[in-house]
């Protein structure tokens, strides 16, 4: 039996070619790179994925949604969420600079600003509106738990942004699938690991101490993964609570992530907590993402409400 929420075989493949790209060019060396990548990012443009949310190119939800995952669980680097909302909601021109690779995005609220470093492009939001904006001064530069170039700086409004909800709903789906794999990623290291590291004889897996937060956690992915599909379906359809499902995905897989990490830190032990490990870096990224504000104030609004409905039914 077909599932009616799961991604169709277009999207399968799009997600496929993606996670071939990453699996032969997002090397370790990429993951943890102090300067950004830019031969990795040039080949995601010649894949077209930077350009999925430009208006008229065909491509929806349920893409940016499945290509995010990939993106998440190989732990890629670059602004993703914030690429998708700017490509959908900017003029033309700065789109697709943006989409070819040659302008890169910061995108939130000032004056602290993700990317802001090496950001060619600045967009502004309130949490309901957005705006093009332009650096008033220099960019103080801040240090972030996930170790990406943030910075401090005054912006001037240039003009006033369309699009923006749908180009919200983007930027939460591809948080919340990005979160997703990131997630799926420390949960795959942290089964492995407990199935072949041994104390006492025995696999640390077959501790119940071990395996029932494993289980719980994937569970919780199982969850976020299925409430992402559901969410892109929705935009994708025009189904009217289709904003909250995709704010909702994101909270969910933001949770999920979260209980990912902190069950890897317990398994892997105290190489789980380093930097230098297998899973901390990517950890503290997951962190850090997850406490990115919400660029839409109406929609947390609706999620209460749509749980507040279904909970009275």
């Amino acid at each position: 039996m077909s599932n009616p929420v799961a991604f169709t075989p277009e999207q399968e493949a799009l997600a496929e070619s993606v996670r071939r790209y990453c699996a032969a060019k997002c090397t370790e060396d990429v993951q943890r790179a102090d300067a950004f990548p830019q031969p990795f990012w040039q080949g995601l443009v010649g894949l077209g994925v930077l350009s999925l949310a430009v208006p008229g190119e065909g491509a929806g939800a349920g893409e940016i949604a499945a290509v995010s995952m990939e993106l998440g669980r190989a732990f890629a680097p670059g602004p993703v969420a914030a690429t998708f909302f700017a490509t959908h909601t900017l003029p033309e021109a700065q789109a697709l600079a943006v989409a070819s690779g040659t302008s890169l995005v910061s995108f939130g609220r000032p004056p602290l600003m993700p990317w802001a470093r090496l950001a060619d492009v600045f967009v502004e939001s309130d949490g309901e509106r957005a705006w093009l904006a332009r650096a008033n001064g220099p960019v103080e530069a801040v240090d972030t738990l996930g170790g990406e170039p943030w910075g401090r700086v005054a912006l001037e409004r240039v003009a006033p942004l369309e699009r923006v909800r749908r180009g919200a709903d983007f930027a939460n789906l591809a948080l919340a699938g990005y979160l997703w794999g990131a997630g799926r990623r420390l949960h795959d290291a942290a089964v492995e690991h407990a199935r072949t590291r041994v104390q006492f004889g025995r696999a640390i897996g077959d501790f119940q101490a071990v395996a029932h937060p494993l289980v719980d956690a994937g569970l919780g992915l199982e969850a976020a993964e299925k409430l992402t599909e559901v969410a892109a379906q929705a935009i994708d359809t025009g189904h009217p609570e289709g904003s909250a499902l995709a704010a909702a995905a994101r909270l969910s897989a933001s949770r999920a992530a979260l209980e990912a990490a902190s069950v890897s830190h317990q398994a892997h032990g105290a190489i789980g907590y380093s930097v230098e490990g297998p899973v901390g870096h990517i950890a503290r990224r997951i962190r850090q993402l997850s406490l990115l504000p919400s660029h839409e104030k109406a929609v947390g609004a609706q999620v209460l409400a749509m749980y507040s409905e279904k909970g009275r039914k």
